[in-house]
């Protein structure tokens, strides 16, 4: 008996395709006013990429560059600071119109690719219609995550509150805009589930 209830218990608190939204009381530091989009959430790792931190410093069309990818897409691409683990590999979040060797789907709406193939279709202007490339990402092992998720834990110093990725909010904004609409997005979420 308990080890259903259990089960059913650990996948409730398992969240791969779901926003975290740094909750307003956290310490001012690279995760303030964060939205991450949570990649891989299983047993006692989690994998999540910032999506709401546009770098001042550098554009995807420089990554393509200096990987010797052609790059001629017609606008302006951004790359967002995706975290602090692996920050010299690209991810690109974008939508399921385009899939590669490497895509996964996360939602019905959004997928993720990791390899070079999607920098070579974005630059030849044959990637998917709505995108963002991040550097890095952020990990949480040990369950890290699971006890930052719980708001009865006083020992974290960082909470997060969880939302449903939507492309309107995952392509459509960004900086504080997007921790706004996410932290709405995060009480109907939660309000969604007393019932």
């Amino acid at each position: 008996m308990c080890v259903n209830t259990c089960m059913t218990m650990r996948v409730q608190t398992q969240y791969p395709g779901h926003l975290l939204v740094a909750n307003p009381n956290n310490p001012r530091d690279e995760l303030s006013r964060s939205v991450i989009l949570l990649v891989n959430h299983v047993d006692d790792i989690a994998i999540g990429i910032q999506i709401n931190h546009p770098l001042d410093s550098m554009l995807l069309e420089e990554v393509a560059v200096n990987s010797n990818i052609p790059f001629n897409y017609n606008q302006n691409a951004l790359l967002y600071m995706g975290g602090n683990v692996n920050n010299s590999r690209v991810h690109v979040i974008h939508s399921t119109d385009w899939a590669g060797v490497s895509t996964v789907k996360l939602t019905k709406d959004i997928s993720i690719t990791h390899d070079v193939g999607i920098l070579h279709a974005i630059g030849a202007g044959k990637g998917p219609e709505r995108f963002k490339a991040c550097g890095g990402c952020w990990m949480w092992n040990n369950y890290k995550l699971d006890r930052q998720l719980d708001p009865h834990n006083p020992m974290e110093s960082h909470s997060w509150e969880i939302a449903q990725a939507n492309p309107k909010t995952v392509f459509g904004l960004d900086g504080v805009d997007m921790w706004r609409q996410a932290v709405d997005d995060a009480a109907h979420f939660n309000t969604a589930q007393w019932f």
